[in-house]
């Protein structure tokens, strides 16, 4: 179900969307935050699934409007208005900038190929932006970072300090920086009952044209990217040894690295898409079961486990990473990396994929019955 908010963009001529509205899927949301709460280190409660009972019931293509504002005290407005304004952001960014790898900034300046000398490097003190990211293409590297607020002049005072983060880290290769894109998205929510009627989207996106444009150099930095934002992905699926190698893999550059990584690699637990009730698609995944609760640490759910989380509305999914996707980022030739990026499975009831090689099942949807298993 598509929700709108009201928009703007600068600079005009950039705009993807061309409008003075925008609108998003509020499932395509929900999908964005079940990845980012999955990657975001130390998050074990999930909040995803949660945006139809919180929005005002006016059906689609209407404004994105919560029943009341998101809870009472200060605190837990900032909190919860900065998740939602990131899952809000990433599913802009997927849908209009066609963007499907996201990784994660510590504190730490990062290592993405450390044969070539590619790093993330922080360049000014204070709050770094959400995430580093990039296209299935292994192209379009952009440093992001959003905002949410319930301010009722509008996002821009989000916007403003959305923006100087963004400039607070470069991507270096051997003393040069590359050429990125540097996008600040602020939300303002709107609410039913105490709280303004309007939703608003603010953008800013100019490109920073870097010293350097090498292809090599790019496609390798998005490799690095890729694997980060693997690893952070199957991380809490139960793959921990599998993401410390892939890390490893970017960080030290070595034959003996991408070795261990293999054999990490044959020795992790894999499901097929046909075992999860996805009729006539092949392919296996690393992953695991997750529910509202957080990530299940039990590779089996029998069909009374399914039932039982069905019943409690805990929305029992199983999230997977394509290990043929997995085996590709070992390596250093983007070619095969790109070709498993850019492949499209057919659409499928409770299946939903996106351009990073990931795939979300939903395992007893409704127009689908239960999966067969013990």
């Amino acid at each position: 179900m598509n929700r709108t908010f009201s928009y703007s963009f600068e600079p005009a001529a950039q705009d993807p969307v061309k409008a003075r509205t925008v609108e998003l899927d509020v499932a395509d949301i929900e999908m964005a935050g079940i990845k980012e709460i999955l990657q975001t280190p130390g998050a074990t409660m999930s909040t995803w699934s949660l945006l139809d009972a919180l929005l005002e019931p006016t059906g689609p293509m209407t404004p994105f409007v919560f029943r009341e504002p998101l809870g009472q005290a200060r605190e837990v407005k900032v909190a919860m208005s900065g998740l939602f304004g990131r899952f809000v952001a990433r599913a802009y960014l997927e849908r209009y900038f066609h963007l499907s790898i996201f990784t994660h900034l510590g504190r730490r300046d990062v290592t993405l190929d450390g044969r070539r000398q590619v790093t993330i490097e922080r360049t000014q003190t204070g709050d770094l932006p959400d995430w580093i990211a990039c296209s299935g293409g292994l192209a379009d590297i952009t440093i992001a970072e959003a905002k949410g607020c319930h301010d009722g002049r509008g996002p821009y005072e989000a916007l403003d300090r959305a923006w100087n983060q963004v400039h607070r880290v470069e991507i270096q290769s051997q003393g040069g920086r590359l050429p990125v894109k540097r996008i600040a998205v602020a939300t303002r929510w709107a609410s039913a009952v105490g709280g303004k009627a309007d939703p608003v989207m603010a953008v800013r996106d100019p490109t920073d044209d870097g010293d350097t444009d090498d292809p090599d150099i790019i496609a390798a930095v998005c490799i690095g990217l890729a694997r980060r934002h693997v690893a952070s992905l199957i991380r809490p699926l139960g793959y921990e040894p599998l993401a410390d190698a892939l890390v490893a893999a970017s960080s030290l550059a070595l034959e003996s690295s991408r070795q261990a990584a293999r054999r990490t690699l044959d020795q992790a637990d894999v499901r097929g898409l046909d075992t999860l009730g996805i009729p006539g698609l092949q392919g296996d995944l690393l992953g695991g079961f997750v529910t509202k609760a957080g990530p299940l640490r039990d590779k089996d759910l029998s069909l009374v486990d399914q039932d039982v989380l069905r019943r409690l509305d805990l929305k029992p999914l199983f999230i997977g990473v394509e290990r043929e996707l997995v085996e590709a980022l070992i390596g250093d030739d983007p070619a095969p990396v790109r070709k498993r990026l850019k492949e499209v499975r057919t659409p499928q009831a409770g299946l939903r994929t996106d351009g990073s090689g990931t795939n979300i099942v939903d395992l007893m949807p409704v127009d689908r019955g239960p999966i067969s298993g013990s």
